[in-house]
């Protein structure tokens, strides 16, 4: 199916309430997986790691999830008064483009969509409690490298002498950060 440059840019009204709903979808799906282990016995456990990290990918899914809705609502408000005219378009259009190729939002991509469209840095926001900005955009790039190396690598040790890719208190951390990270870049 094709999408036009307006209907690909149609956003929610709250991007957070999305990004809730998705998260609330994923984690639950996260939990129940991690619910699922928690019963295993331990060589079960060694041997099921994957539960863990299919609960990582489910939350790194939400944020990405989030952030293009998040983007998209931003532009779509930005772009109103122009709506229908050649500048308005050509802007949608190259924000579409933009959006598409958006498959790892790590902090520089964000940053960089964020000050070409909507002319801000939204990276500026990320603070909270003990995290400063360079320790958020740190600690988002890092679990976007863990991500792709589950997915890609999918990297599974049944050697109870090797560490396991995501640990179970890893994955409470990512859950608390996220949340927080969206919290933030909505403002």
């Amino acid at each position: 199916m094709v999408q036009t440059a307006t209907a690909a840019t149609a956003a929610p009204e709250n991007p957070t309430a999305i990004f809730d709903t998705a998260i609330a979808l994923f984690i639950q799906s996260g939990e129940r997986l991690l619910e699922l282990f928690d019963k295993l016995s331990k060589p079960e456990q060694q041997a099921n790691e994957v539960l863990k990290r299919a609960a990582l990918v489910m939350t790194l899914t939400a944020w990405e999830t989030f952030i293009e809705s998040w983007l998209k609502a931003q532009i779509c408000q930005k772009l109103t008064a122009l709506k229908g005219s050649f500048a308005g378009d050509y802007i949608q259009k190259k924000f579409t483009e933009s959006i598409n190729q958006l498959n790892n939002p790590n902090s520089h991509k964000v940053r960089q969509l964020s000050l070409e469209f909507l002319q801000f840095d939204v990276t500026d926001q990320w603070q909270w409690n003990n995290f400063d900005k360079q320790m958020v955009c740190t600690q988002l790039n890092k679990y976007l490298a863990l991500r792709g190396e589950v997915v890609h690598q999918g990297r599974s040790s049944h050697d109870p002498k090797n560490p396991h890719l995501v640990k179970r208190d890893e994955l409470d951390k990512a859950i608390r950060f996220f949340r927080e990270l969206v919290r933030v870049s909505v403002g």
